[in-house]
């Protein structure tokens, strides 16, 4: 069991990826001293470089941060980051990890067999794993399978998971995934519940290497994510880790400045975004017109359903005028 630690790039929706330059080095460095087996810097991402911001635009941007060695990690947007912009990988405790949705499924293996071959560990990490049926989960197994990436993660995107999803979806990966793929699991708490499905998933007996992702203080859009302070200190107590809270302890502190201007954390717009089944931004977008939580509720409610999981601005526009 391993944690992989995605403040800097999840947590990054709260403030456009600005951290800071200061607090960047400071937040590695802590996580680094906590044992976090994972970092998470940021994202690629085909826009002009900033050393105050978690996006690079090359594996040079990445490099110029010159960190430790560790192993850290970069997300790819499937279709926001050009496969011609990597080079051969000369850092192999860089590991990249590729988000997709589900029609996009097919040409997101391909880009991510293609970094393979370029020397890349990558991540597979499809969007929505829940909305997947049984066959299309197995479908998506024997295509990863057939490529082999270094990791493949289940990913609660909407935050609308209960323990029973999470374990079904876990088990049948977990019987017919490669035992050498390790498999990782990504929460949203719009619900309340990224902890204890955590715990839950940790219990089931597994094939893999799992690879649990969180955030420190559960930094993230909407309700937020894993708290990384939670899932350590219970893997210390239950399964023997060695990780150090006090280095997280210097994170939270440091969050907590941006925590008091732009909150993140259980909501009841965003309860409701997940039992709709809708995309955060929606909520977001309600909650900035000052809607009553009955309005948003029936606001919510009125979204088709082909339009729930992308966030369309004029509609949302449109239905609460």
């Amino acid at each position: 069991m391993k944690i992989l630690d995605c403040t800097l790039r999840d947590g990054g929706y709260i403030i456009n990826w600005d951290f800071g330059a200061e607090r960047i080095r400071n937040t590695i460095a802590n996580l680094i001293s906590a044992g976090v087996d994972y970092i998470e810097c940021g994202f690629l991402k085909e826009e002009k470089d900033n050393p105050d911001k978690t996006f690079f635009s090359s594996m040079d941007a990445f490099k110029s941060l010159h960190l430790p060695d560790w192993n850290y990690t970069l997300m790819v947007n499937y279709g926001e980051y050009n496969i011609e912009n990597f080079s051969n990988c000369i850092n192999k405790n860089l590991k990249i990890r590729v988000a997709f949705k589900k029609n996009k499924q097919k040409e997101a293996l391909l880009y991510i067999n293609r970094l393979k071959k370029l020397g890349y560990d990558v991540f597979a990490n499809p969007m929505h794993t829940n909305i997947y049926s049984e066959a299309e989960l197995k479908e998506l197994i024997e295509e990863v399978n057939s490529i082999s990436p270094y990791g493949l993660t289940i990913v609660d995107t909407l935050g609308n998971m209960y323990e029973k999803d999470v374990l079904n979806i876990f088990n049948l990966i977990d019987r017919s995934l490669n035992p050498q793929i390790k498999l990782g699991f990504h929460s949203h708490n719009s619900l309340q519940l990224s902890f204890s499905n955590t715990k839950a998933l940790l219990k089931m007996p597994h094939k893999h290497e799992v690879i649990i992702d969180s955030c420190v203080y559960g930094m993230g859009r909407g309700a937020g994510n894993l708290c990384t302070e939670l899932i350590i200190k219970y893997l210390n107590d239950n399964y023997d880790k060695g990780y150090k809270i006090p280095p997280v302890l210097k994170v939270i502190d440091d969050l907590k400045t941006i925590h008091s201007k732009t909150p993140w954390g259980y909501s009841t717009p965003y309860y409701l975004a997940a039992i709709h089944a809708c995309h955060p931004n929606y909520a977001g977008y309600l909650i900035n017109l000052k809607l009553s939580d009955a309005e948003i509720d029936e606001v919510l409610s009125q979204i088709p359903e082909n339009e729930k999981i992308n966030f369309n601005q004029e509609l949302i526009k449109k239905l609460s005028g």
